[in-house]
Parts: C-alpha cells; sequence; structure tokens
C-alpha cells in the first residue's frame, strides 16, 4: 500500500514563511507576558483619562481612599470623571516598575487636527486629482510629494503632543491604590 504525500511545489515559499514567524515569535514572545500581567484597572482608567467620554467602571476601579479623594475634587461617578480629569490624547503602556506599579505614557495634542487628512495634503493629492481633471498630466506628475511630512501627520509629531507619565499601583483586590 503507498500512502501518496503532498508535496510542496515552492520550498522556498514555505522557508520564507518559517522565518517571517520565527522573527515575529521572537519579537513579540517577551512582549506577551507583559501584556498578560495588566491589571483590568489600569487599563480602564487610562482609557478614562484619555476620552472625554464616561468610561463604565472607571470609578469603581479605585479604593475606598482614592475615591474619598476624588471626591473632594468633585468626581464621584464616571461621567464626572470624564468632564474633570477625561482629555481626547492618546495612552500606551511603557512597562510594569520594579515596585509594582504600572506605567503608561499619555499624549495630549495640544494643536489636534484630522491626522490622515493632513499625510493626504502632504503628500499632494489634491492637486494631484485637480491637475488630473484638468487633463494636465506633466502638472499632475511634478506636484511636490513630501514623504516625510506625511509621516510625521500620521505619526502624530505635528500634533505638538503633551506628554505625561503615570504610574498606577494596584492593590491586591485589583483597584487602583495610588497614582504618581
Amino acid at each position: 500500500m503507498q500512502i501518496r504525500l503532498p508535496r510542496l511545489r515552492r520550498p522556498a515559499v514555505t522557508v520564507f514563511g518559517a522565518a517571517i514567524f520565527g522573527a515575529l515569535l521572537a519579537g513579540a514572545g517577551p512582549q506577551l507576558p507583559t501584556m498578560l500581567d495588566r491589571p483590568s484597572c489600569t487599563e480602564t482608567v487610562m482609557k478614562a483619562v484619555s476620552s472625554d467620554r464616561p468610561v463604565t467602571g472607571t470609578y469603581t476601579c479605585f479604593d475606598n481612599t482614592m475615591q474619598l479623594g476624588l471626591q473632594s475634587v468633585g468626581v464621584d461617578s464616571d461621567s464626572a470623571f470624564a468632564t474633570r480629569i477625561g482629555q481626547n490624547g492618546d495612552y500606551r503602556f511603557l512597562h510594569k516598575t520594579e515596585d509594582g506599579g504600572y506605567a503608561y505614557e499619555y499624549d495630549r495634542p495640544t494643536t489636534p487636527h484630522d491626522k490622515v487628512t493632513g499625510a493626504v495634503v502632504a503628500l499632494g493629492l489634491p492637486e494631484t486629482s485637480a491637475d488630473m481633471r484638468g487633463g494636465k498630466l506633466g502638472a499632475a506628475l511634478s506636484v511636490r510629494r513630501d514623504i516625510r511630512g506625511a509621516w510625521a501627520e500620521l505619526s502624530g509629531q505635528t500634533q505638538n503632543a503633551e506628554s505625561r507619565l503615570y504610574t498606577l499601583y494596584v492593590g491586591a483586590d485589583g483597584k487602583i491604590t495610588a497614582i504618581k
């Protein structure tokens, strides 16, 4: 009895795919324990800090002493947190500190605008399409395309962001006990 095994017609594709998978695993592998270790309350609070809309569960993520402190400044619910503290911005997790805190970077744009529209304008697409509609092929090909400017728009460098670093400390019950 003979069993025919499928033969790969393109072993180079298989080898190349395996190399990409190995590189992805080597790059992302060390980050997985850190991603899985973050408590949900830290993410909820940072989501609420970076939004002017109420985020459900924000106020209950703080322990009793932190809630008393928040009440002293007029924050006693998720909606009050959004109106008094929340501002539109972007946050990202940096790392877990040696003393058990979770460090986040928060960027708030001081001159906010649409990143995609800025990139489209930097690439000269409006002028190119206007020239193409007018039948000016030579003018359409000679429009200046600023790739660095487009990248600066997409990466947020032109937003003039104000950055802050927050370290959130979580107690045994999963609630936030301190913020530095």
